[in-house]
């Protein structure tokens, strides 16, 4: 019987894992998604990636000194958040009034996104409704490596997920939102602070058997279903929980689990580990192609608003197309700006491994 032998953070493994979580993200934003599917991917994705990004922190990052380690975060994070905002608000700008999502939000002002954006909030959002996760992501980076300095990895873990746990329990949507999606980093602080408590773990455990991972990724996957359809549509960017908060933890950590095994069977494929590599890319600019998509087949085609809810087709090709397209969006980036898309320089190369959306 064949064996797969987990793998330090740097494996096949952890490519794969990225690479499902982000395409699992495409699909979720896809329109005409059935209800049930959009419950079940939205139980997990996103703390799949704040454990992937604890994952994949090194000790030699968390060793670098407080002006070096904010540098790299700037590079990783920083301008790609702010590359993209403003790709985002330019397309926005002209845009806006004649999209559906004015009809749901109601019509910001110009200026209104440019002040969530300084702030961190969900005016921001607006323009690019993705965009969020890179504020969370540095936040709980940074965050995580000063408490890093006192507590153990294991013992963040523990407190950051109880402290994690009693906010959504006592949250009330009628609160303001904290500036910087503080109130966000407070959930995913527990998430990544797992990953990195598992670091070291996950690499010394002994062989599994693909029969066994297969099971084990069978009976994760369908308690998650069960949770999900039980708790309902959960949301980390809206702080949303489901009817049950705390089975909103359950479901996350069984996705986890589920994505951790389902990876160990897949074999080593191009398109994956490409998909891996630009995440950072696709994150951010799949839902200005969906909204591109859009537009052509309205302004050009004469097509109705509500065709892309009309049929399953549109669920599908949506996110192919948008991957897809994300394939010529890198080249032309990665040639042309190379450090506003998060690539950095000869001397921060040694450091590539860590809390990232591509590391």
């Amino acid at each position: 019987m064949q064996a797969i032998v987990f793998s330090p953070p740097t494996s096949q493994q952890i490519t794969n894992s990225k690479a499902i979580a982000m395409l699992l993200v495409v699909v979720g934003h896809a329109p005409g998604l059935h209800p049930a599917l959009m419950n079940f991917i939205y139980a997990f994705h996103m703390p799949v990636f704040f454990f992937l990004s604890g994952l994949l922190l090194s000790e030699a990052k968390l060793a670098l000194p407080l002006g070096r380690f904010l540098k790299l975060q700037l590079h990783s994070l920083g301008f790609p958040y702010v590359f993209f905002f403003a790709l985002s608000y330019l397309y926005w700008l002209p845009t806006h009034q004649l999209s559906n999502t004015t009809l749901k939000h109601g019509l910001s002002a110009w200026w209104e996104p440019l002040l969530g954006f300084l702030l961190g909030g969900q005016q921001a959002w607006v323009v690019n409704a993705v965009l969020w996760f890179f504020v969370c992501l540095l936040m709980t980076t940074c965050i995580y490596y000063f408490l890093k300095r006192f507590f153990s990895a294991r013992l963040l873990a523990m407190l950051l997920g109880a402290l994690g746990l009693m906010f959504a329990l006592v949250y009330n949507s009628a609160w303001p939102r904290w500036p910087w999606m503080l109130d966000s980093t407070l959930i995913a602080l527990g998430f990544y602070a797992a990953g990195h408590a598992m670091r070291n773990w996950l690499s010394q455990r002994s062989a599994w058997s693909r029969t066994r991972a297969a099971m084990m990724a069978t009976l994760f996957c369908l308690a998650l279903v069960l949770g999900a359809t039980f708790n309902g549509k959960v949301d980390l960017n809206f702080l949303s929980f489901g009817q049950y908060p705390g089975l909103y933890f359950v479901n996350a950590y069984l996705g986890i689990v589920a994505l951790w095994f389902a990876c160990q069977l897949l074999p080593n494929q191009r398109a994956l580990t490409w998909i891996a590599q630009h995440t950072i890319i696709i994150f951010p600019t799949h839902l200005l192609l969906f909204s591109v998509f859009t537009g052509f087949a309205v302004v050009v085609l004469g097509w109705p608003h509500h065709f892309k809810e009309s049929s399953w087709i549109w669920t599908v090709i949506f996110p192919v197309l948008a991957v897809g397209a994300s394939y010529p969006i890198a080249m032309i980036l990665a040639r042309c700006c190379p450090k506003l898309i998060g690539h950095r320089g000869p001397k921060l190369q040694e450091f590539t491994q860590g809390s990232r959306i591509h590391a």
